[in-house]
């Protein structure tokens, strides 16, 4: 599987869309974000979630690291390492899992 690498910025785009767009490196459009009306006297959710979707890469490369770094732990320390750190192992290579189906 194979995404669009690199830094992903938030902006608005002339085209009539309202909403804020999610855009890669080349300017590739990678999602519109609406604003969703929570209610009377709540702020918009769009900008919160468009700010979230351009973090994706950054959040990605994140948990390989801490995989990566809880499996050289486990190496050298395993008695340090408790029942506690395997399942944050778990959850992380499953987020990443989920993140690249």
């Amino acid at each position: 599987m194979s995404y669009t690498k690199g830094e992903w910025k938030i902006g608005q785009r002339e085209t009539g869309a309202d909403g804020l767009f999610v855009y890669g490196k080349d300017s590739d459009d990678i999602a519109l974000v609406y604003d969703i009306d929570t209610g009377e006297g709540q702020e918009d959710e769009g900008s919160g979630n468009a700010h979230l979707i351009a973090a994706a890469p950054d959040m990605y490369e994140a948990l390989k690291y801490s995989a990566e770094l809880i499996k050289v732990a486990r190496q050298y320390f395993p008695k340090s390492i408790k029942t506690s750190d395997r399942f944050t192992l778990e959850n992380t290579c499953a987020t990443i899992g989920k993140a690249l189906a």
